[in-house]
């Protein structure tokens, strides 16, 4: 049957197809990437718009580290609350009573803020101050984000 002119194939080494090429790219995989990036620059914005709308809490944490009297206290206090609730409930509130009755501090630290609240002693003592620092600071850390 070979001497009529077949040939047997060469069985040791085949013949391989060519490798298949990454590039160019098909269209599909510049298409996923495309929607990747976009889905990336999605995510971003919105990180960045939390960071944003989050400034007054890290302006908040940083004024906490200062030492304030009783009245920079409270103003402090009102301008925390000014950022969650609605202008005119907080702003018409005269007594530090009405605004500190919404603040997780201790009843002590309340009632000494309520009794040097614009008098010429407004001073808190270094214990009360620290006491005050950490529990505005851990009621700041529990606010929800805006």
């Amino acid at each position: 049957m070979l001497e009529k002119g077949y040939s047997v194939p060469e069985l040791l080494q085949p013949a391989l197809p060519q490798t298949i090429s990454w590039f160019p790219l098909p269209p599909g995989w510049l298409v996923l990437g495309i929607v990747l990036l976009i889905a990336l620059l999605i995510f971003l914005l919105f990180r960045l718009g939390r960071w944003r709308r989050n400034l007054w809490r890290r302006q908040a944490l940083a004024s906490l580290q200062q030492p304030h009297n009783a009245d920079g206290w409270l103003a402090l206090i009102k301008r925390i609350l000014l950022m969650h609730q609605p202008r005119a409930a907080v702003s018409h509130t005269v007594r530090p009573e009405a605004f500190l009755t919404q603040v997780e501090i201790d009843n002590d630290l309340r009632q000494a803020l309520n009794e040097k609240y614009c008098q010429r002693d407004n001073e808190l003592d270094a214990r009360q101050n620290a006491r005050l620092q950490s529990q505005l600071q851990a009621w700041l850390e529990k606010l929800p984000y805006v």
